[in-house]
């Protein structure tokens, strides 16, 4: 079978699998096989078909995510390595990154990421600031090796750490910035197949109302800050009042949250005192 044929067949067949932009994805696909640019695929509709691009189409019907297949992300401008065992970075979550870099902090602030998974928001923070000290933090062994790796291919330098802030990972270090992108999904609260089969569950729930991980940070999370230094959360779509009270509760000062590119209220920000 030619490219050119397997392209219509496999666009034909993730659209009656539900899977959006399935002429894209189908296009990825054959380029991560033949390992060129996307583009190169569209002007070889002449060569063949090997069998490992029709083994990845199966997959992908099988919902695998589009990333793990092909094994990276672009986030933030840079490509970022992924696999299983670690969360996929998504586009809003730039809107995070976005709302740090804008804020007034010292020209070698202590920057703190709390649950890095890929390490795509330190990482896309130190590249940014390079004169800023950032720490990524993780539970996961899997996260840890996959921060470290990108770090390393993105060439900036970034102290990756195992283990649970919460639970004494940070000892007495202070920063003036806390980032998270924190487990935020509620336990019966829908989820695509690609993300609640397939992504790392820790990474996801907390809780049956999603909250729990933030009840956490706004308790413990002022101990780890300097003076007047600032914690900012993503939130999921409906949860930054939420998030924003339980943060007053505990004795932040709570800032007008930052909206991603869809008007939604995606990143929390809270000063302590």
């Amino acid at each position: 079978m030619t490219l050119s044929k397997w392209l219509r067949q496999a666009t034909a067949a993730l659209a009656e699998a539900g899977i959006e932009s399935p002429a894209l994805e189908s296009q990825v696909l054959a380029a991560h096989a033949f390992q060129v640019d996307r583009t190169q695929v569209l002007v070889h509709g002449e060569w063949p078909v090997p069998e490992a691009l029709e083994t990845l189409l199966q997959r992908r019907l099988a919902r695998e995510p589009l990333a793990y297949l092909t094994g990276q992300r672009e986030f933030f401008g840079h490509r970022f390595a992924v696999g299983p065992g670690v969360l996929i970075p998504r586009q809003e979550t730039e809107t995070l990154v976005e709302a740090a870099l804008a804020l007034e902090l010292p020209a070698h602030a202590r920057v703190l990421d709390v649950g890095t998974g890929s390490g795509c928001i330190a990482i896309s923070l130190a590249h940014a600031r390079p004169s800023w000290a950032v720490s990524a933090l993780d539970i996961s062994l899997v996260a840890v090796a996959y921060a470290r790796r990108n770090a390393t291919n993105l060439g900036v330098s970034i102290d990756v750490l195992e283990g649970d802030a919460l639970d004494g990972a940070l000892a007495s270090v202070r920063f003036d910035l806390i980032v998270s992108n924190p487990p935020y999904v509620g336990d019966d609260d829908y989820l695509p197949p690609e993300v609640r089969h397939h992504e790392p569950p820790q990474a996801l729930f907390a809780g049956e109302d999603g909250l729990d991980f933030y009840r956490r940070l706004a308790t413990h999370g002022l101990a780890w800050l300097e003076p007047r230094g600032w914690m900012l959360l993503e939130v999921g779509d409906t949860q930054a009042n939420a998030v924003e009270r339980l943060l007053a509760e505990a004795g932040w000062q709570v800032h007008p949250a930052t909206c991603d590119l869809s008007g939604i209220a995606r990143v929390v920000r809270a000063q302590g005192p």
